[in-house]
Formats: structure tokens, C-alpha cells, sequence
């Protein structure tokens, strides 16, 4: 009685933001979470976490628009649940993470 359910954070956020100046697009976003425990008997707890995204896109000529985009930008760890309710003997603690950075760059030309 009284415990928290598992992996249910008091609160978790999210923003976004972007400028368009023509031939180019500037943006960025993030979400993150505050902690929560694992299991319900509340012993072991997840760290709160905040993923940062951005991506800037340029229209060099009037059909191809080339953008770069990056993922979790800082390469945060953030864990979203874990099996254990304590950490074991072994000091192993099983848990399921967000991706960590990922930066891709795609052109896209319009017929």
C-alpha cells in the first residue's frame, strides 16, 4: 500500500521548436522523463532522463531539399524499465534503454 506502479514516472515532458527562413529549416525538439521505480515494491529506481533532437534542413535549388538529422544528440542513457525489482547479488541489473545518437543525412529531389 502506499507504492508507486512500476515504471510510472510523477511526470514526463516534451517541447519543440522550429524556424523556417525560406531555403533553409532550423528545428529541434526534446522529451524526457522524471524518475520512477522499477517494480511496485519500489526499491530499485529508473534516473530521469531528457532526449535532445535536432535537424537543419537546405533547399540549395527549387526541387532538392538535403537534411541532416540527429537523435538523441548528447547521447543520453535513459532506461525505460528494468526485470529487477532490487539489484541482485551479481550486481547486474537487466534494463531496456532509448537508442542512443543517431545522425543521418537524406536528399530528397521532387520530379
Amino acid at each position: 500500500m502506499g507504492h508507486t506502479p512500476r515504471r510510472q514516472a510523477p511526470f514526463t515532458y516534451q517541447g519543440q521548436a522550429r524556424y523556417d527562413a525560406g531555403r533553409f529549416t532550423l528545428g529541434g525538439s526534446f522529451y524526457g522523463t522524471a524518475a520512477s521505480y522499477t517494480q511496485d515494491s519500489n526499491q530499485l529506481k529508473l534516473p530521469a532522463y531528457t532526449s535532445v533532437n535536432a535537424f537543419a534542413q537546405v533547399r540549395p535549388i527549387e526541387r532538392l531539399t538535403l537534411t541532416l538529422n540527429a537523435n538523441n544528440l548528447f547521447n543520453t542513457i535513459g532506461l525505460t524499465e528494468a526485470e529487477d525489482a532490487a539489484i541482485p547479488a551479481n550486481g547486474i541489473v537487466r534494463a531496456r534503454s532509448i537508442n542512443g545518437r543517431t545522425i543521418s543525412l537524406a536528399a530528397n529531389f521532387r520530379l
